[in-house]
């Protein structure tokens, strides 16, 4: 199908190669069977060719609307000519009407005129041409007129309704491409904030660094037993320091906040941060499993801001009663568990915190999931490994 013929909306599927072929096909097998039953006057091979020419084009009515429409009339006029003045075949007639249909169907309006202006010329001869040789009545005009009328208005029913499809799909995806965009954005932000974070970590870290050093100096000159415990403590913090530094330039941005000088929360202000939640109307239940372990600070910073964010997810957008925070310590991972019993709005409740809470699972080689769940209300769950990633 050509961008001439207009061919906004259309929808090409495997079965109309097939159709374009068969059409035709049967017509033309129509068309000869009736020319050898009824023995019309006229040189009976040019009448053959005639009759073929007026079915045989539909092969390609869908590339060449226009032209096809031309040589499908000229077969038609054609067959009146030989014969002296004898109908066309009924073949003839419907593969008319197909091109009708085709060009409501596939052209813009200027070409669609011009198509409907070739059949309506080429009525009008057979109408004559007939007319020299048998008594005209104006319903031998009218009657063809309806019947085209019909497949042009079928034609561009169709066409119309493949238009509004196309616009349906197209604003589908440029809503999808928005929604991508957006979700992009929101991780960028969630990645720059993290990272402004981790900054804060890693300085508060160096800092305490620097402090133990100065003590295991201090005491390597009066008790070199007793500094032994400050350098330990410098090599922890060490490790944990480069592990939060590594994490620290995945996800570093160019743009950037002021540091914060004030310490960063950790599980340890959880029950504020329950508090805080009860203050707001969401009463929080905290369960803990498991043998609590002390983690590094980046991972607290990851679980307290995972709970937080969750918990806030759930006061904004569930009109929950109540709430529960489960926090499972295992040998090898932290789990994380945060439940309501809100209602669920169609589509989720995707926002910058959920954004965040993958962000920030996935920053520590962890996973997580959030969704409702079975009866009623949302959860949101996520697991931190405890070991340090390479």
């Amino acid at each position: 199908m050509t961008a001439e013929a207009g061919t906004a909306g259309a929808r090409t599927t495997a079965v109309q190669p097939l159709l374009d072929l068969a059409v035709p096909a049967v017509l033309a097998v129509l068309a000869v069977t009736q020319l050898v039953a009824e023995q019309p006057p006229g040189d009976p091979t040019l009448l053959t060719v005639c009759a073929l020419l007026a079915v045989l084009p539909l092969a390609a009515r869908r590339r060449a609307p226009l032209p096809v429409t031309v040589a499908v009339c000229c077969g038609t006029v054609g067959q009146v000519l030989v014969t002296g003045g004898a109908p066309p075949t009924f073949a003839s007639f419907v593969a008319v009407m197909v091109c009708v249909y085709t060009l409501a169907r596939e052209l813009r309006p200027a070409r669609l005129a011009a198509g409907l202006a070739v059949v309506v010329a080429a009525l009008a001869v057979l109408t004559l041409l007939q007319a020299s040789t048998a008594p005209f009545t104006p319903f031998e005009f009218v009657y063809p007129l309806v019947y085209f009328g019909l497949a042009g208005g079928l034609g561009a029913f169709v066409r119309q309704r493949a238009l509004r499809l196309s616009a349906v799909e197209e604003r589908s995806v440029a809503l999808e491409a928005e929604l991508q965009r957006e979700s992009e954005l929101a991780a960028a932000e969630e990645r720059s904030r993290i990272a402004r974070e981790l900054h804060d970590v890693v300085a508060h870290g160096m800092s305490l660094m620097v402090v133990q050093a100065e003590a295991a100096e201090e005491l390597l000159t009066r008790s070199p037993e007793a500094a032994a415990e400050p350098l330990r403590r410098v090599q922890e913090t060490g490790r944990q320091g480069l592990a939060e530094m590594r994490r620290l330039l995945g996800v570093l941005r160019t743009e950037g906040g002021p540091p914060s000088t004030a310490p960063q929360p950790s599980l340890r202000r959880l029950p504020d941060l329950v508090r805080e939640a009860a203050d707001a109307g969401l009463p929080v239940e905290v369960v803990v499993e498991g043998e609590q372990a002390e983690l590094s600070p980046g991972l607290e910073l990851a679980a307290y801001r995972i709970v937080q964010e969750a918990l806030t997810n759930t006061r904004r957008h569930a009109h929950a009663s109540r709430a529960c925070v489960r926090l499972g310590y295992t040998a090898d991972a932290l789990g994380i568990e945060v439940t309501d019993d809100g209602r669920v709005a169609p589509g989720g409740r995707e926002g910058h915190g959920l954004v965040g809470i993958r962000e920030r699972a996935a920053l520590y080689g962890g996973t997580s999931h959030a969704g409702p769940r079975e009866g009623g209300g949302f959860r949101v769950t996520a697991v931190l490994p405890r070991g340090e990633r390479p």
